[in-house]
């Protein structure tokens, strides 16, 4: 959920190509001929399930595809959006679920395109346009989750950015470092300048207060934090799993689709696993406990340090920040989305309140030692 690459997210156009534009640009720009197209729910990009026929006498033989069409300022970095495809491509290849091309019929991964301007004047407006491969599953928010999948997730979450880190060198990778990107974890100081956003939200200063930790606390550490590429983004609705098992009663899942690489950038393995269990902590039963299962899967893979265990909370609790104030902002200026923008915040307030209620030390008892029962069970 990309809000621009710069600390001006309001400086966006979201696309607004209605269906028939968009089987048009997939003829155009693709040269297949669309069977039937969807649009699908976007933060400020826009996405459309796409089926296209690749032979007019079988029905059967179809493909599927997300046409998405990238938001207008991100759309003028073709290098990043570059190295996003990239580093999906670069995963595939290495056997993680994640989304690759298809083609341009003159060969290349994306096209720059204008049109989708129904409401915002005479189409003069640049849009980078990519068809990727479908990937099967149900989203993540679809589904009673249980502490295997979020074992599972946090592992998954901890293996991408060291293979992103350690194997992914594509000359296009200088550009994930973007370093007023809103998202990205480091800036939560920028959220000042849009908590006005909140009104006068009963909340507020819970926000305010976790800002102002933010900046006393981590800012300080992230020299000392361990440097990779994060996904940035790995919430319950860019994740999809299916199930392998045939149990109602214990259903065992695992992960058939990553989506959504528009908020990579250079950042720390530390900020991953607290972006993820921020996420799963929002529809979870049983939020509080959640850490410690994402915690544990992560750590099978990349051990965090004392001072990147230290930072956890905060960091945790700041990503709720951003989530809810840059909602909020983005809602303003697309009220017609209100209701996909705002949907961590119809539990998120909820999550982030019990966090601080319940208080940095105990929460972070709970994690800790449900990590150290994956590691010793004998201990626990």
């Amino acid at each position: 959920m990309s809000a621009g690459n710069g600390c001006q997210p309001q400086a966006l156009t979201k696309p607004t190509f209605g269906e028939t534009e968009a089987a048009e640009l997939v003829a155009r720009v693709f040269g297949l001929k669309v069977a039937w197209i969807r649009p699908l729910p976007s933060y400020d990009d826009q996405n459309f399930h796409v089926r296209v026929s690749r032979n007019e006498d079988l029905a059967e033989d179809a493909d599927e595809y997300v046409l998405k069409i990238t938001n207008s300022e991100d759309s003028q970095e073709p290098d990043l959006i570059e190295a996003q495809t990239q580093a999906m491509m670069f995963l595939s290849a290495e056997g993680f679920p994640s989304a690759t091309p298809y083609l341009t019929k003159d060969g290349n991964i994306m096209s720059l395109e204008s049109g989708g301007e129904r409401s915002h004047g005479p189409g003069n407006t640049k849009y980078m346009v990519r068809l990727l491969s479908y990937l099967p599953g149900t989203p993540l928010a679809r589904i009673a989750t249980n502490a295997q999948i979020f074992y599972e997730i946090g592992k998954l979450a901890a293996s991408l950015d060291k293979a992103l880190a350690e194997r992914f060198h594509h000359p296009s990778v200088k550009s994930l470092h973007r370093s007023q990107f809103i998202w990205n974890l480091a800036n939560i100081p920028l959220l000042d300048q849009y908590i006005y956003a909140l009104g006068q939200n009963e909340y507020r200063a819970i926000v305010e207060q976790v800002i102002e930790q933010f900046k006393g606390k981590v800012i300080p550490k992230l020299s000392s934090f361990r440097a990779c590429i994060n996904h940035g983004d790995l919430n319950d609705h860019n994740i999809l799993v299916d199930s392998s098992s045939d149990s109602l009663e214990n259903p065992q899942y695992r992960v058939s689709g990553i989506l959504d690489f528009g908020d990579m950038s250079y950042g720390y393995y530390v900020f991953e696993v607290a972006i993820v269990i921020m996420y799963m902590m929002v529809e979870s039963s049983d939020p509080l406990h959640v850490g410690g299962h994402v915690l544990a899967g992560f750590e099978s893979v990349v051990p965090l340090t004392e001072e990147e265990r230290g930072a956890l909370f905060l960091l945790v609790s700041g990503r709720f920040a951003q989530s809810l104030v840059i909602a909020a902002h983005t809602a303003l200026r697309y009220p017609e989305n209100t209701e996909y923008l705002m949907t961590t915040a119809k539990t998120g307030w909820k999550r982030l309140v019990a966090m601080v209620e319940v208080g940095q030390a105990a929460v972070e008892e709970m994690w800790f030692e449900a990590a150290r029962a994956y590691a010793d069970p004998m201990a626990a």
